[in-house]
């Protein structure tokens, strides 16, 4: 057990917190398959000094703060991605082996339904995450990417378990519509987007356009579930 699993095995969920997160469109069932906790000062300093860096020696700067795990297909926590709820702070923290493996939130709860043959939903952060869960087939599962961007290994994980369809759900912004399509640089050359990924190895997969905000997040803060499921009709 690496030292961040034993951490946030003894760190509870504060009544705040998890009110903060229902109100952001999480389901119960997916705060707990998360395991999302709020974070908690370490009783002895975090032999990472990456980690050190960013939250201090005990960890003491984040606090207080929501911290989701992020899991490996194996079942491993590889690092967390932790916020601030009073303010905008989002960081991610990855332990050495989330170099080589893929960094999605909502792993847990999405594998058994990838292996089923489920489609597979791609979202960029983890509050477009929980919203889409609300509006997408119970067979099917969303994974967020934390970032927009699909590495190595998150196509090398979906190569290999994605039976259906890969759906693209990142922002309808320039950064989020770049990530997907690819764009063009300014010397002339070609980047190559999400969907150019996906299909070179194999996959079938799309773009989903929707309308109405921004990103799933910001559809459940405009209508909460019914205005996520008007956008995402399925």
């Amino acid at each position: 057990m690496s030292w961040l699993s034993e951490v946030l095995g003894q760190c509870t969920l504060t009544e705040d917190v998890e009110g903060y997160l229902l109100g952001r469109g999480a389901k119960q069932e997916s705060i707990e398959s998360d395991g999302i906790v709020t974070w908690q000062r370490l009783e002895e300093p975090s032999p990472d000094p990456a980690f050190r860096e960013m939250a201090g020696r005990f960890g003491e700067r984040f606090t207080g703060y929501a911290v989701c795990p992020v899991w490996s297909p194996r079942g491993t926590i590889i690092g967390f991605e932790v916020r601030n709820t009073q303010r905008k702070y989002i960081r991610d923290y990855r332990l050495p082996e989330a170099v080589w493996n893929p960094f999605f939130i909502g792993m847990r709860r999405a594998l058994p339904k990838i292996w089923a043959g489920g489609d597979v939903w791609i979202v960029e952060g983890q509050f477009d995450l929980y919203p889409l869960e609300w509006a997408i087939p119970e067979t099917d599962a969303v994974l967020a990417t934390v970032r927009a961007k699909l590495s190595k290994w998150h196509l090398e994980f979906l190569r290999r378990y994605c039976k259906g369809w890969v759906h693209m759900v990142y922002d309808r912004d320039e950064t989020g519509l770049k990530a997907t399509f690819g764009y063009e640089t300014k010397e002339g050359k070609r980047r190559m987007g999400a969907l150019d990924a996906l299909q070179r190895v194999g996959l079938k997969s799309r773009d989903v356009p929707f309308s109405g905000g921004k990103d799933p997040g910001d559809l459940w803060d405009q209508g909460g579930v019914e205005s996520v499921r008007a956008a995402f009709a399925i």
